[in-house]
């Protein structure tokens, strides 16, 4: 069972790091393709790190017409699922994943990524952890956050707690942008361009050497 969780969760953290916009579209078109109750697509959506629960509540308002009070409970859910399985066992996958030189750049790689943009947890921990969660933004989130949570040595249940209450804020985020529509998407868009231009400025100014 440990093994089987391990694959998963690499799987899992890989897609998120590196897939592009294909990959979305294809993960998406294939759930769309289950014969399962929305609500059950809803939950799937939220569990997948490229989508989390800022993809699942829009496709859930805007596509399957889930009622709120339903569809929010859900994406909690399903967003919040996988990280429990990420802070118990990822200690015993990296011990195990380092001992395979592939797995090991991988996951090195994939460290050295998530440390540089969670410098709000390293600074403020679990407080930090929170706000890192809470912005919806594709460089942010529970999958991150937790991997983030487990580099940083921050306790379990703080990190559960934390997280989860940043997966709330984020919720009330993305359900007040999904429903604005049109508006809200341009907002995410430009919000999106905006950290994009704020990070590329950040890191010209920590290493003005490199660009000699």
């Amino acid at each position: 069972m440990k093994k089987l969780f391990m694959i998963l969760i690499i799987l899992m953290i890989c897609i998120s790091l590196f897939a592009e916009v294909g990959v979305k579209v294809k993960l998406k078109s294939s759930i769309d393709k289950i014969e399962a109750p929305n609500e059950i697509k809803v939950f799937l959506i939220a569990m997948i790190p490229i989508f989390e629960l800022r993809g699942a509540i829009p496709i859930g308002m805007l596509k399957y017409k889930i009622p709120l009070w339903k569809l929010i409970p859900l994406a909690l859910a399903g967003n919040m699922f996988p990280i429990f399985f990420i802070l118990l066992f990822f200690d015993f996958i990296t011990k195990l994943c380092f001992k395979v030189p592939f797995l090991k750049k991988i996951l090195e790689a994939i460290f050295k990524r998530t440390r540089r943009k969670s410098e709000m947890i390293k600074k403020y921990e679990e407080l930090g952890l929170m706000l890192f969660v809470a912005i919806p933004l594709p460089i942010t989130g529970a999958w991150t956050g937790s991997l983030a949570a487990y580099l940083f040595g921050l306790k379990f249940w703080k990190s559960i707690l934390f997280i989860f209450l940043g997966v709330i804020i984020a919720a009330i985020v993305v359900t007040s942008i999904a429903s604005l529509k049109w508006v809200g998407a341009g907002i995410t868009t430009l919000a999106i361009i905006m950290t994009f231009i704020v990070n590329h400025l950040k890191n010209n100014k920590k290493n003005p050497l490199d660009r000699r």
